[in-house]
């Protein structure tokens, strides 16, 4: 089995002789499906494999059903907490962003 994902992961390698065959295979059944039976016809397809998927990849049929549910309709009043480190990348992007108004604002100016 692990051989098989190996293998998997070679196909679809983007840059890879392999890579491009399986990806142009891939969007070559993707864009025969959308030909054959439109484009809404297709994302009902797609919508309803990645639900099979998902629930295939949960450990049983309630645990899956839940943690969609959970991640479609969140709890509300829920109390959220944020760790040291959250805050430190909030803080971090936000300093970021205020520099890269400033560089815009001095740019404009000189301008």
């Amino acid at each position: 089995m692990d051989t098989f994902n190996e293998k998997m992961k070679d196909a679809f390698k983007p840059g890879t002789k392999s890579g491009k065959v399986s990806f142009g295979i891939l969007f070559f059944l993707i864009g025969l499906l959308f030909v054959i039976f439109g484009f809404w016809k297709t994302l009902l397809i797609a919508v309803i494999t990645l639900l099979g998927v998902f629930i295939g990849s949960a450990e049983t049929l309630g645990k899956a059903t839940s943690k969609l549910i959970d991640k479609v309709y969140p709890e509300k009043n829920k109390k959220i907490v944020y760790t040291a480190e959250d805050l430190e990348k909030v803080k971090k992007a936000a300093e970021l962003k205020r520099q890269a108004q400033q560089k815009t604002e001095e740019a404009k100016e000189e301008a």
